[in-house]
């Protein structure tokens, strides 16, 4: 039975002009009207509450949103998705928040952030300040179909995103895991959107060197185990214009680049992307090899602080 720890986190906001989904305008809308939004250790005054909800005015696509204040936590402890949060073409029967998490279900291979039908993309109702930071997400991840996916990062919609992506994926040789770092966004005059990223194979790779033969597929299943026992941390780090992914989980003993094992964090390269853009958003996916099979997942802990 997997445990985690309840905590308590609050927050504060200030108004900024955004592009949204119809979706997180319907929500927004909740928001400023009052609701609380979780991140620093602070409360929205009722004037406050009255300046947000008066700034609500929505222009074609356009909305007031509130911006984050950092740090922004969000330990997942109660009875129900905070009123801070939206989960795009949300279905409650694959999501439940219990013992200090949310515990989400995935199944039938379409779950990608580039999916506009992909359901419980849990988007925040706030964007990100334009400043350097570093974003990340607590997991623990049953990789029951061998074709499991997490992300997290920002999120405008789904041809506009940039994410920190781990996957596991099936191949010959049996369960392989990639950190991937992935940029979707619409570029002016252009219909298709462009894309571009770097992946690094974490097997086969630094953790372990090669898993196609008997020593190292037995080494790369205790990799694959580490997910779902003691769980990993996903990030998305902003540098100036530079975006990078990044995965910190104990790796075993014989594993890794000292050979010791214990914990170890492993990053991506860095994309670019110079405008400032997006909501922060984690979701459950899976790759189309899954098919009909069911993936679960524990989200216990979001954080995102400012750099140093």
């Amino acid at each position: 039975m997997i445990q985690s720890k309840r905590r308590h986190a609050r927050s504060a906001c200030r108004p900024r002009r955004f592009s949204a989904t119809r979706q997180v305008l319907a929500a927004t809308a909740l928001f400023l009207a009052g609701a609380p939004l979780a991140g620093a250790q602070e409360e929205l005054t009722e004037a406050e509450r009255q300046r947000l909800a008066a700034a609500d005015v929505v222009i074609g696509a356009e909305v007031i949103l509130p911006e984050l204040r950092l740090p922004f936590h969000d330990p997942f402890d109660g009875r129900a998705l905070a009123e801070h949060w939206t989960a795009i073409n949300a279905d409650e029967n694959k999501y439940v928040l219990e013992d200090g998490a949310i515990f989400a279900l995935q199944s039938g291979g379409n779950a990608h952030p580039s999916n506009e039908a992909a359901d419980n993309v849990f988007v925040a109702n706030g964007i990100m300040p334009d400043q350097d930071f570093d974003l990340s997400l607590r997991v623990k991840l049953d990789p029951k179909t061998g074709y499991e996916d997490v992300w997290v990062g920002l999120w405008a919609d789904a041809n506009n995103y940039l994410a920190a992506n781990l996957s596991v994926y099936t191949k010959g040789c049996g369960a392989s895991l990639y950190l991937k770092v992935n940029n979707r966004r619409t570029l002016s005059g252009e219909e298709k959107p462009d894309e571009t990223g770097f992946t690094k194979n974490l097997l086969d790779g630094p953790i372990v060197k090669r898993i196609c033969d008997k020593k190292g597929r037995a080494a790369g299943d205790q990799v694959i185990a580490v997910l779902n026992d003691t769980g990993f941390t996903l990030g998305l780090s902003r540098r100036g214009y530079r975006y990078q992914a990044s995965i910190t989980l104990d790796v075993p003993p014989g594993t890794g680049e000292t050979g010791d094992g214990g914990t170890e964090t492993y990053s991506t390269s860095f994309v670019s992307r110079v405008e400032p853009f997006g909501q922060p958003f984690f979701m459950l996916g899976q790759s189309s090899k899954a098919g009909n099979g069911e993936t679960s997942a524990l989200f216990e802990d979001l954080t995102i602080v400012a750099a140093q």
